[in-house]
């Protein structure tokens, strides 16, 4: 991913790379050179001085990306720390509600062991009433035979009676009470199991609600790790605008230097008195529009289109990109000789050869160049070859063509027979 600013920089050392050998004295300068020159370190002056505001204007824009992005992070951070307090208090609230499960699990089984326990104690109560009922029964009603041939005597008998009945009624209230403990426990333990079971469906809730936590934490911290490398990209991208941004103002101190020699020359020749030479119109200049194009294949960027590229920084076509297959062999327009011929960081090989005339063929993007700096060309010798076409300027062979510093359309030079114009959607009308 190309960082904001770096294609800006990129553009500005092609430039100047162009620009110092066109001023080092490639060719003889004339009096109409040096007023072109002029004009054109003039324009070359005020269109650097309008990149360095805008890019100064995209600092800005980033700082503020920056701080937004930190804003994002800072809230983002505080909603992890609460995040993980909530899940360290849904944690705590488990472990006591399972600890209160295990209690009324505890209860339950107490309540149980005591309902058989008095369950025991009632059939024994039962047993012991049906006894004492049998042996009641066989005393029956105290009557003549009982008076006559028990050994007791009356008060004893009628004691006796008395005794049996309280004791009766004793085993029957006993029971009873058993009962009614047994109907207590019943309810008891109902009411136990019933608590136990919204335990259960409270712990279930409690575990849902600290799995969705969870999954929202992870949520938020992989936005977190999103901003925090957007952050970065920003700041990357902020630090390398300063430097182009520093890079530009020190070529712009040149620019004004040669612009200021240049008037100094000027000024002190007395060009009022000299007639301008008309201009060539043979060699490179009477082949404008029927030059063959370095390679064959599609146009997929125009001249003079405005670009913008994923960060907002906008760039200009000074020339035209050429889609054709990857290894397709380059061949030199005109004839003319290699001013230069090199990398450029994020051109690729760069070749300039100068056809006369202040004209210029700058080709980048190849895999490979033939021809070394100082060596001449004719017209279609293979100078280079085609790489896969990735760069900076666009996926194809990036062709301009210059007269002096100043750009022309190249497509208003070459013979178009010989490529095709492929229109994005973008320019297509809505």
């Amino acid at each position: 991913m190309t960082a904001p600013g770096t294609i800006m920089f990129f553009r500005i050392a092609y430039h100047c790379i162009f620009l110092a050998f066109l001023l080092a004295g490639s060719l003889p300068f004339s009096i109409h050179a040096e007023e072109q020159s002029l004009q054109s370190l003039k324009q070359e002056v005020g269109s650097q001085e309008n990149k360095v505001k805008r890019i100064q204007e995209h600092i800005l824009e980033h700082r503020e990306m920056i701080q937004e992005t930190r804003t994002k992070e800072v809230t983002l951070l505080s909603q992890l720390e609460n995040i993980d307090r909530d899940l360290e208090d849904g944690r705590a609230r488990l472990a006591q509600l399972k600890g209160d499960l295990d209690l009324q699990e505890e209860l339950i089984n107490k309540k149980q062991a005591e309902l058989l326990l008095v369950e025991e104690e009632k059939n024994k109560a039962k047993s012991h009433v049906e006894k004492r009922l049998a042996a009641f029964y066989r005393l029956g009603d105290i009557g003549f035979m009982n008076v006559t041939f028990s050994t007791s005597t009356l008060p004893e008998l009628l004691n006796l009676k008395e005794y049996f009945s309280a004791l009766i009624a004793y085993d029957q209230q006993l029971i009873q009470q058993y009962r009614e403990k047994i109907q207590q426990l019943i309810l008891t333990n109902d009411e136990l199991k019933a608590e136990k079971e919204s335990l259960v469906q409270f712990i279930v809730e409690v575990k849902n609600q600290e799995k969705e936590l969870a999954d929202f934490r992870i949520e938020r911290y992989q936005l977190l790790t999103r901003i925090n490398t957007e952050k970065k990209l920003y700041q990357r991208a902020l630090e390398e605008m300063r430097e182009a941004s520093d890079n530009l103002t020190q070529k712009l101190g040149i620019l004004r230097d040669e612009l200021a020699e240049t008037q100094a020359r000027i000024n002190k020749k007395n060009v009022s008195s000299k007639k301008r030479r008309p201009r060539d119109t043979s060699g490179f200049i009477a082949m404008k529009g029927r030059l063959n194009p370095p390679v064959q294949g599609a146009v997929t960027s125009t001249f003079g289109e405005d670009n913008k590229n994923k960060f907002g920084i906008d760039s200009f076509a000074n020339g035209i990109v050429i889609k054709t297959l990857a290894g397709s062999e380059i061949s030199a327009i005109y004839n003319g000789k290699v001013v230069y011929a090199g990398q450029l960081r994020g051109y690729g090989n760069l070749i300039i050869i100068d056809h006369g005339s202040q004209y210029y063929s700058l080709i980048s993007q190849a895999a490979k160049l033939y021809k070394k700096e100082g060596e001449q060309v004719v017209t279609g010798e293979v100078i280079g070859i085609m790489s896969d076409q990735g760069g900076l300027l666009g996926e194809g062979l990036h062709f301009e063509i210059r007269n002096g510093t100043k750009p022309e359309d190249p497509i208003q030079w070459i013979n178009m027979n010989l490529l095709s114009i492929r229109v994005t959607e973008t320019d297509q009308p809505e």
